[in-house]
């Protein structure tokens, strides 16, 4: 399920209409009146297109009509350091000595590296966070780098770390973890802190659901220690 969240004013009372060409009708935000959500099922191309009848407490009615598209965060915390003695082992081979099976391995996005893939899917998950707390940050989610360097790290463990600071933590969740970005365990902690920021989000927030698969795929970034 996929939870969509439009603005539309404190003074709206009402709106229903069609996600999708699915019928729905948007629940207004406890604690943000002026926020309208609802679930739906997950669009495949991750496109909603939304046609909505408002009404405002003196019975206007107005049209709502947009199309968004949101991809469901997904966060990848279980690396371990089997996963990066496999790419490792995959090196040591050399590619041109892989079997098709283990070409395919390479290709798919192994856990043990951190994939151009990895940072498209911890962006994404910057940006779904922050608007969620209403968190004024800039992401590189639209704007990734082509070479990730040192800034590029800085800013988004900066944006971690203001997110972090908004409270919605577990007793373990972890700290925001230091430069250089280069070992499974920080790369683990990253994502485990949107995580744990997204699920204490949610179950605040208990009314609507939401759900994803982990995805691993791209082009080699580094490897993980």
């Amino acid at each position: 399920m996929e939870t969509i969240t439009i603005e539309l004013g404190s003074d709206i009372v009402y709106a229903a209409g069609h996600i999708n060409d699915i019928a729905i009708v948007f629940e207004q935000d406890s604690l943000n009146r002026s926020l309208w959500k609802a679930c739906v099922d997950a669009s495949e191309d991750s496109i909603y297109r939304i046609s909505l009848e408002i009404y405002d407490e003196a019975g206007n009615r107005t049209v709502y009509n947009d199309a968004v598209e949101y991809v469901l965060p997904v966060f990848v915390y279980d690396r371990t350091q089997g996963d990066v003695d496999r790419v490792n082992e995959l090196r040591s081979i050399g590619w041109d000595n892989l079997a098709e099976g283990q070409r395919k391995e390479w290709l798919s996005g192994l856990k043990g590296c951190l994939n151009t893939s990895d940072l498209k899917r911890i962006e994404n998950a910057i940006f779904v966070v922050a608007q969620l707390l209403e968190a004024d940050i800039q992401t590189n989610k639209d704007n990734l780098p082509m070479i990730p360097n040192t800034l590029y790290f800085q800013q988004m463990l900066d944006n971690v770390s203001e997110l972090r600071a908004e409270g919605f933590l577990y007793v373990d969740t972890p700290q925001v973890p230091a430069q250089p970005l280069n070992t499974f365990q920080k790369v683990n902690d990253v994502e485990r802190i949107l995580h744990d920021i997204y699920m204490i989000y949610n179950a605040n927030n208990s009314s609507f659901h939401f759900a994803g698969s982990e995805i691993y795929a791209g082009e080699e970034t580094g490897l993980l220690m």
